[in-house]
């Protein structure tokens, strides 16, 4: 018994060592899913990290809005499922569907110790049919994350891009990508707030940019000394792909890694006794 409790207490520190870097991160993002057969959208708004978690979020704390081919837009009317929120649309035709949304802004205190104000955003773009365009119209958020790419073509290669900060170009904005296969980029933006990134596999890549402001203020009594500005944008280079079988596969070959490590450890021990 001591043997196995020592070979499942090992198995646990193993995993949470794994997944401890992937948890520490926190993003807004947008996932649409196309349904042919009832002319619909499904919008799900998530707050977490894109194949490793779904955290809970407060529904009256976000909102999504949608941008139709025609240049119309709309509010769209959120109703909660389990943790995360989503909406329906219905398709109006071939082009482009743009989705934006925000969490209510909030403050938090890092390990750092410096309370920061938090703004989280995020974007995803859905094309319909042979018809659709690569203009992306500007949706104003605070930070955007505009792609200079085509999406209705795109599957790999060079993915380029530019940050507006407020509507202007925002230099040495830190930008990460997170990949159908688990990869994860890192760039920062130029001084014209463009940026590249080489994504390798085909799927959707989690594009996320943050800035960090030195702008201190109060919201609801409490002070904070900087401002966090956090946006994503998703981008299905392979609208065929199935997400969840894909995380699935992902997860139980982390858990294998576990396991595998996990017995090493325990029988290296073992034989030092």
């Amino acid at each position: 018994m001591r043997k196995i409790a020592l070979l499942l207490g090992l198995m646990l520190a193993f995993s949470l060592f794994l997944f401890s870097k992937e948890i520490s991160a926190h993003e807004l993002f947008i996932q649409v899913e196309e349904f042919t057969d009832s002319e619909e959208l499904r919008a799900d708004v998530i707050w977490g990290h894109i194949r490793d978690y779904v955290d809970s979020a407060d529904i009256e704390d976000l909102e999504l809005h949608v941008q139709y081919p025609n240049g119309d837009t709309e509010q769209l009317d959120l109703e909660g499922i389990g943790v995360q929120a989503r909406a329906y649309v219905p398709l109006k035709g071939d082009g482009t569907y743009t989705f934006w949304g925000m969490r209510e802004p909030s403050t938090y205190t890092p390990d750092s110790g410096v309370t920061q104000l938090s703004v989280q955003t995020a974007k995803t773009v859905h094309h319909v049919g042979n018809s659709a365009t690569s203009h992306e119209d500007l949706i104003t958020l605070d930070l955007e994350i505009v792609p200079e790419t085509d999406t209705s073509t795109f599957s790999t290669g060079t993915f380029t891009g530019t940050i507006l900060l407020n509507g202007e170009h925002a230099e040495n904005a830190a930008i990460s990508a997170y990949g159908p296969e688990r990869e994860v980029l890192e760039t920062t933006s130029d001084n014209n707030g463009q940026f590249e990134l080489a994504f390798d596999s085909p799927g959707k890549w989690l594009i996320k940019a943050n800035m960090e402001l030195d702008e201190s203020g109060t919201m609801e009594g409490e002070e904070y000394e900087s401002h966090s500005l956090t946006s994503t944008l998703l981008v299905d280079t392979d609208q065929e792909e199935d997400t969840n079988e894909s995380s699935l596969f992902s997860l139980i070959g982390m858990l294998l890694s576990g396991l595998l490590v996990g017995a090493a450890i325990t029988i290296f021990v073992m034989r030092k006794k």
